[in-house]
């Protein structure tokens, strides 16, 4: 059994897929810190994730993207949270087909506010107004998620990401009943 954490850049996915792993007894990774060891290697030098997204080009970033994920996918009793574009892309959609899809839902604004505070993210590189382009991405990626998410889970700000680790517990249990 494996379960899949989505939503967008700064959703909480790091947060709250841990605090879920512990809660159902399983292992968690996270495919941004697969992503952070791959490019490293392949560049040589030790890089994070938006570094390795300039450096290595969005084609060659989403390839080893994608078969990182599926190297994860062949574990079990995992829950892996993944990078917010990680799952858009038609095969790794049919990556995580049968595993149980955990989307973080968060109101745009706080997403907004998240970024901004945090730094905006490589894709957002050369853009003239990156929070119009930022909001643009909401608006087309958010959907989206929603369609591919067996269970959605609410973290706006102010909320404990207790609450939201519980809440997801419950609706992943049930899902797990669901499918025996």
């Amino acid at each position: 059994m494996k379960v899949v954490v989505i939503g967008f850049k700064s959703a909480g996915k790091s947060t709250l897929g841990p605090l879920l792993a512990e809660r159902i007894g399983f292992r968690f990774d996270d495919l941004d810190w697969r992503m952070r060891g791959a490019a490293s290697r392949e560049l040589g030098e030790d890089v994070d994730v938006r570094q390795a997204f300039r450096r290595l080009g969005v084609e060659r970033f989403r390839e080893m993207e994608a078969n990182l994920l599926a190297e994860a996918l062949s574990e079990e009793n995992l829950v892996l949270s993944l990078g917010g574009g990680a799952v858009l892309a038609p095969a790794a959609r049919e990556l995580v087909e049968g595993c149980c899809v955990v989307y973080i839902r968060v109101p745009e604004e706080d997403l907004v506010r998240r970024i901004r505070s945090g730094g905006w993210p490589a894709y957002l590189d050369g853009e003239a107004d990156p929070e119009a382009e930022l909001r643009r991405l909401l608006a087309e990626r958010l959907p989206r998620y929603e369609e591919v998410a067996d269970v959605v889970v609410d973290n706006p700000d102010g909320e404990k990401p207790s609450r939201g680790a519980n809440l997801a517990f419950e609706e992943v249990v049930e899902w797990m009943k669901s499918r025996k």
